[in-house]
């Protein structure tokens, strides 16, 4: 019994020491994660306290943002329903599924921000574009493979 726990704890410490870019993920899971959690609320937040936005709006915001969220791979299914190849399908086309998936979450904040008066361009875009910095090691793990790749 003592020789089986010394295993699994050496397993345990091994499987947990494997970096980050052995681990190459699903694509089709990973998009999947990004559609529905990439308003992240302590990212959106944290964005929305960097500009100035009124803090009684962050929850309902972010509520908001995590409730659209939910409609997101409908939304892709739709731009992309006439395109031939279909980017979405298999074999999944991580280039145009990434312009296509960036576009569809900007629409789902603007139209979010829009229903918080809080649309004005520059400072909406900036705040996209800071969710979107923050989540940019998720975004890169999901579509470049060459960050998954161990150094040379």
């Amino acid at each position: 019994m003592y020789r089986l726990k010394q295993w699994i704890t050496l397993i345990m410490f091994f499987s947990s020491s494997i970096p980050l870019w052995s681990v190459n993920p699903d694509p089709v899971a990973c998009v999947m994660q990004l559609e529905v959690n990439f308003f992240q609320p302590a990212i959106v937040n944290e964005a929305l306290n960097s500009f100035q936005i009124p803090q009684s709006l962050w929850v309902p915001i972010t509520q908001s943002l995590s409730t659209k969220s939910i409609t997101v791979p409908n939304r892709m299914k739709k731009v992309t329903a006439s395109m031939v190849p279909n980017p979405i399908e298999y074999p999944l086309q991580k280039e145009p599924t990434a312009l296509i998936l960036k576009e569809v979450l900007f629409d789902v904040f603007m139209e979010t921000m829009r229903d918080y008066q809080v649309n004005e361009r520059p400072t909406a875009d900036f705040i996209f574009d800071y969710i979107f910095s923050r989540q940019k090691l998720a975004w890169d793990r999901c579509f470049n493979e060459e960050k998954n790749q161990p150094p040379h």
